[in-house]
């Protein structure tokens, strides 16, 4: 006789959900955390506590974005929170975060409301895991392995589609294709994703000019950064560096 199919739910009742998180803490390079409708955190992985030189296993619970990460980034991933507490699920978001101490680097998250029996959303739970590393062993990411590290290398020059698409070994439509399915991104936006980023960062860690910011992040002068900056984060590159410096 065949046993009694279980439910998920009946699964994890029997299991509890302390056990059930402490799971998520096996995968060395993968944070896992839950967010009630505030924005605080119910639970985050150990190595999400690692990343962020936090000792204490519980140090992020209670707390949120801005409590412990620069505001120009906690804003990005409270804008993307709101969305999700609003019923999108969010997949494959490829995103700057930073490791301790105050490192940055590119992962890949992904986000889902959290409902109650009744359907109410109630909370978000999301995981977040090294761009790099997802990419060498997760399909279809293993043939853009290359192209990523080319990008992160040379992000500041010219970067054509047709050069990435023979580190992929693809033809430029297939790696499009690939690229696009893989990241939720063209290659041509993930690029200027990527140096958006970069700027971001210098216009908070540095006090170089936003000409000199714009050569040493792939644009071409300050107009193009000013024009790009302000498509992506809805605000001028001063204004940016203004409200998260004060200067």
């Amino acid at each position: 006789m065949k046993p009694k199919p279980t439910s998920v739910s009946a699964f994890f009742d029997q299991l509890g959900p302390e056990s059930g998180l402490r799971l998520f803490d096996a995968f060395a390079d993968t944070r896992f955390f839950i967010k009630n409708t505030q924005g605080i955190y119910m639970h985050a992985s150990r190595v999400m506590h690692l990343a962020h030189g936090i000792a204490d296993p519980s140090g992020i619970v209670g707390r949120t974005d801005h409590d412990f990460i620069p505001a120009y980034l906690a804003d990005h991933y409270t804008r993307d929170d709101h969305a999700v507490l609003a019923g999108k699920e969010i997949w494959g978001r490829v995103e700057m975060v930073l490791r301790h101490p105050n490192c940055p680097d590119w992962y890949v998250t992904s986000k889902t409301p959290l409902r109650n029996r009744s359907g109410r959303i109630i909370g978000l739970a999301g995981v977040s895991r090294d761009l790099q590393q997802a990419a060498k062993i997760a399909t279809p990411f293993v043939q853009l392995t290359p192209v990523l590290d080319h990008i992160r290398d040379h992000f500041a020059s010219p970067v054509e589609v047709d050069s990435l698409a023979q580190l992929a070994g693809m033809s430029a439509r297939s790696f499009q294709r690939h690229f696009k399915k893989a990241f939720q991104l063209t290659p041509t936006a993930y690029v200027r994703q990527f140096r958006i980023g970069k700027a971001c960062q210098m216009l908070i860690e540095t006090d170089e000019t936003i000409t000199s910011i714009a050569i040493e992040t792939g644009f071409s002068d300050h107009s193009h950064l000013v024009r790009e900056f302000t498509r992506t984060i809805n605000t001028t590159p001063g204004a940016y560096r203004k409200k998260y410096r004060g200067t």
